[in-house]
């Protein structure tokens, strides 16, 4: 078959070639879910009616929200109010647990100071008498007054305070707030038992200290007796203030610890207690007793 030759002149046919890959960099259409667009409704405003209908729905759609949502806090606020009062219910009963524990850790300490005065008086009172013959040891004791107030802090971070009727609030404001009284003063108590007894740091004998160190560790020993005494009156008033929870300890039983001349010597002292109650009743009718009288 004789061979066939091409016409240079006619245009060549080439085989189709698959498309070029795009360059690594091109930016690929992402392929996006078309919006739903809102458009104002078609329907215009003509007359006044219209016009305030129109304004009518969106005040009432308004007022409808505002309601919902003040229904909702109110519903939070009030469940929010019962949690905390059953919160503070239950702090406040293990606290009463707590309270027979700080009872008794008060009549030690008051034990322990009037034992510390006894001896350091001894040793005022012989001086050069060997630690071993002393009629006791001192003893410095002092436990921390426990109790718990977190959820009464967090009430009223919260102002969950705020929404308790008055008299309700007023009640838990009483108990707590005397709660911190008689922290406080069991910390200045447990100040004071320390800086008695810091002389133990160099030289735990008593018997070795100057009659000047003798007077500064009484001094300080009375000074931490009279506060715990007064801690004791404030456990007194929690008696009186909530005579429905657990006590042991009142006025009356802390006046029998420190009894006044006139207890001791009813007798002996009718005069002078006589004379010291005229001159009370006249300075409350308003006609106190001239100097000097007698």
């Amino acid at each position: 078959m004789p061979d066939v030759k091409p016409d240079p002149l006619s245009p060549s046919v080439t085989a189709p070639q698959p498309p070029a890959p795009p360059p690594s960099d091109a930016v690929i259409p992402e392929q996006t879910t078309p919006m739903i667009d809102v458009h104002a409704p078609h329907h215009t405003v003509h007359t006044w009616r219209d016009f305030f209908v129109h304004i009518a729905t969106i005040v009432v759609g308004l007022l409808i929200a505002v309601a919902l949502e003040q229904a909702v806090e109110y519903s939070h606020a009030r469940h929010e109010l019962k949690e905390t009062r059953a919160e503070i219910a239950n702090e406040q009963k293990a606290n009463e647990a707590l309270w027979a524990t700080n009872e008794k850790n008060w009549r030690s300490t008051f034990a322990a100071l009037k034992n510390d005065v006894t001896v350091i008086k001894f040793i005022q009172e012989h001086p050069g008498m060997p630690q071993a013959e002393l009629p006791g040891v001192l003893f410095w004791e002092q436990a921390p007054f426990l109790w718990n107030h977190a959820v009464w802090d967090a009430a009223q971070i919260k102002s969950v305070v705020q929404r308790m009727p008055l008299e309700e609030s007023n009640n838990y404001q009483e108990y707590y707030a005397l709660m911190t009284v008689i922290a406080a003063q069991s910390l200045e108590t447990w100040n004071t038992v320390n800086a008695a007894h810091g002389f133990d740091l160099l030289d735990p004998d008593p018997t070795h200290l100057s009659a000047a160190q003798l007077d500064q560790v009484m001094q300080l020993t009375l000074v931490a007796l009279q506060k715990h005494v007064q801690m004791g009156y404030s456990f007194g008033r929690y008696a009186h203030e909530f005579p429905e929870r657990p006590h042991t300890i009142t006025w009356d039983s802390i006046d029998a610890l420190r009894p006044t001349a006139e207890a001791i010597d009813p007798k002996g002292m009718e005069r002078a207690s006589a004379l010291t109650k005229s001159r009370l009743e006249a300075a409350e009718r308003g006609s106190p007793e001239a100097p000097g009288k007698k």
